[in-house]
């Protein structure tokens, strides 16, 4: 059975993972991420940590979870893990506890990270959230 690795657990993945099998793929689907959470709405998370009713971080990222489709049901999502290298000649993938992944077909949706500009001090009131 052909397998496909999605590499990025946030929306970028998860949207990459039901586009595949929305298009008929049926074959295994591992989304390796490295954050410890399943993918989450990130515009409201900064107002949702300051102000919102959370009292820790699994209920933050609970009411800002995107839904998945049922589609994806079957996915293996390896969460709190990243990977550190990848052959596409081989087919595999490296995380970094150095396990190897076997893949067929690998999609790279790690999106990106903000860029910190100076006058972004944080002592001066001023945060980038960019993760729960």
């Amino acid at each position: 059975m052909p397998s496909v690795l999605v590499v990025g657990a946030s929306l970028g993945g998860l949207r990459a993972a039901e586009q595949l099998r929305a298009q008929g793929f049926d074959g295994a689907l591992t989304i390796v991420g490295a954050e410890p959470h399943l993918p989450y709405n990130r515009p409201p998370l900064s107002k949702e940590a300051l102000s919102g009713p959370h009292t820790d971080v699994a209920s933050l990222v609970e009411s800002l979870a995107f839904r998945r489709r049922a589609s994806v049901d079957d996915a293996v999502w390896r969460l709190g893990t990243r990977v550190v290298s990848a052959s596409l000649e081989a087919g595999t993938a490296t995380l970094d506890d150095g396990e190897v992944l076997r893949f067929d077909g690998l999609v790279v949706a790690t999106g990106l990270r903000p860029r910190r500009l100076p006058a972004l001090d944080p002592r001066g009131g001023r945060h980038v959230v960019r993760t729960a």
